[in-house]
């Protein structure tokens, strides 16, 4: 009695474990084989507020700190949203409630809450303004679409903006299926779709799972075998915001033979020096325009007589601007809306005045966090000057670290040329002596310039005129180090009257010199005839627009045919 009761027992156990184990394997299966049946809901999904207006962006939807705004019927769009997916260069100056856009030939400025705004200081009337909402642009729908070519459509059942600019397809579905957040049967859906609905997609296959947007605005994905009637959808995008047009002049017989003028008053213009002509020269740069305060006011050293005879022989005047080796001079006038463009303003009609052929920027002190707003200035003043046929020069460094936010890849894209200031490998703070230039240094020079996206059509290295006499000083067992600059011929006098030697240095490839006297050792690294003429051969090889020199006056008579046969064309 008791066997047969433990049997059924047991067979009781045995049934439910069966039953048990079926039930499992069938979940197991279902979980496997069966797809996801969770419907969720698609805007807790993006983690937008039910009275938020969602962005969909080249069939993308874009989470925005600062959602877009509707004011009075208008859907207006947050500039950070504008700035990183329409466009990069825009700038919003929250201090002035300035906006600015800048393309090649364009600077159009628009002040918040005002229906006025001016494209190349002309005014005109916008339909509708920008507001500044908690330091914030908004810049309405209306304009974005027509100035810059794009799509927008508003979806008002699901408050869900469509922006589109490039190409992309349209399909339709040959069966009923599900919209799923992920390219996967296991992913949640957020609606059921119908045989024959039109979705939009980009070719983005994932998982046999395409990513496709609905025409209520919804982005999730469809398995790709579902889609047919595939139809290609052109969008005419009109606006481009790149520099691409070509200097207003470029040098007819060969390459760029450029010279700075240093000026020190508006006499110095009248010197004899200054008006002595060199076979070869294409472009004068005199220093004439600097900053006499934070304002941006400019103090001005030109001479129309100087212009004057430089174009009776055939030379170019850029007047150099130059921020006074300042940076709080760099950092007002840069970061000022009102600054640049009064700045600006007063350029234009310096180069009216003076029938100035370009301007020459000379920037060598802008700040680390003025980088932006340093090529900012420059959109601004290219499309300025270009409309008055005048060329955009622009100094910089040889590229190293600390000088990366003046952003050579961004300068060589707007200004017309940009001259590698290719000296001072050793200046009069160094700790060692040196050659102010070495070859090893101007190749570097090109070379490093070059890789940050510097057109060689744009490129001129500038090259030294003067070297550098070091003295070092022993006194009490220690060495005091200090320099001089000095013009070729001074530098080798200087040696030569000292009763030193010359050789060649093979690891400067340039003159070396020394002279001993006392307690003092005297080194200079020459500059003459051999340095220059390598340093044009650098020019040839990397085929750059040419050579610019600092400064006029240092440099021996025998360089200027050397120039004129490296650089120009017989």
């Amino acid at each position: 009695m008791y066997n047969r009761r433990q049997n059924k027992l047991l067979k009781n156990i045995f049934k439910i474990l069966s039953l048990l184990i079926f039930v499992i394997v069938l979940a197991t299966i279902a979980k496997i084989f069966l797809p996801n049946f969770t419907k969720i809901d698609y805007r807790e999904s993006v983690d937008l507020a039910q009275d938020e207006i969602g962005v969909n962006m080249q069939l993308d939807y874009i989470p925005m700190t600062n959602p877009p705004i509707l004011q009075e019927g208008e859907i207006y769009l947050p500039i950070d949203f504008v700035k990183e997916y329409i466009d990069q260069y825009i700038y919003w100056d929250k201090e002035e409630n300035k906006l600015t856009i800048t393309n090649e030939n364009n600077v159009i400025r628009m002040k918040t809450d005002e229906l006025e705004y001016f494209v190349n200081n002309e005014p005109l009337e916008l339909d509708l303004p920008i507001y500044n909402i908690d330091e914030i642009a908004y810049m309405p729908k209306l304009f974005l679409q027509d100035f810059y070519g794009l799509n927008f459509e508003y979806i008002e059942q699901t408050k869900i903006l469509d922006i589109v600019k490039d190409d992309y397809k349209k399909a339709s579905l040959k069966s009923n299926t599900r919209l799923r957040k992920g390219a996967d049967k296991k992913s949640p859906f957020v609606e059921k779709l119908k045989k024959g609905d039109t979705v939009y997609f980009y070719e983005n296959e994932q998982n046999g799972y395409t990513k496709i947007k609905t025409n209520n605005g919804y982005i999730g994905f469809v398995p790709k075998n579902l889609l047919e009637n595939i139809e290609d959808i052109n969008i005419q995008n009109n606006y481009e915001n790149d520099y691409v047009a070509k200097a207003p002049w470029t040098a007819s017989n060969g390459k760029i033979n450029l010279v700075f003028d240093q000026m020190q008053n508006v006499v110095a213009n009248s010197s004899e020096s200054r008006r002595t002509y060199h076979d070869g020269v294409d472009v004068l740069v005199p220093t004439w325009f600097s900053f006499k305060d934070e304002s941006g006011q400019i103090v001005n050293i030109a001479d129309k007589g100087y212009v004057n005879w430089a174009h009776s022989n055939g030379y170019k005047v850029w007047g150099l601007l130059t921020d006074n080796f300042d940076k709080k001079i760099s950092h007002s006038v840069l970061s000022s809306t009102e600054n640049r463009e009064y700045v600006i303003k007063q350029l234009l009609a310096y180069v009216s005045m003076y029938d100035l052929d370009g301007i020459n920027i000379d920037f060598e002190s802008v700040p680390t966090e003025d980088g932006n707003n340093f090529i900012q200035f420059l959109r601004e003043l290219s499309p300025a000057l270009r409309a008055e046929g005048a060329v955009l020069s622009v100094d910089v460094f040889v590229p190293k670290p600390w000088t990366a936010h003046y952003n050579r890849n961004e300068v060589g894209k707007i200004v017309d040329y940009v001259i590698v200031m290719g000296y001072d490998e050793y200046y009069a703070g160094s700790e060692s002596a040196g050659s102010v230039a070495s070859m090893s240094w101007s190749n570097t020079a090109i070379k490093d310039t070059l890789a940050e996206g510097v057109p060689k059509e744009k490129l001129i290295l500038g090259i030294p005129f003067y070297c550098r006499l070091w003295t070092e000083t022993l006194e009490n067992g220690e060495i005091e180090l200090s320099s001089k600059a000095y013009g070729m011929n001074g530098a080798y006098d200087f040696i030569e009257e000292k009763g030193g030697t010359f050789t060649f240095d093979s690891e400067t490839e340039q003159n070396y010199g020394e002279a001993k006297e006392d307690n003092k050792t005297y080194r200079v690294w020459l500059e003459d005839e051999q340095s220059v003429s390598k340093r044009l051969d650098l020019v040839l090889e990397y085929d750059i627009a040419g050579a610019g020199a600092w400064k006029r006056g240092l440099e021996k008579e025998e360089i200027w045919p050397i120039l004129k046969q490296k650089l120009k064309e017989e």
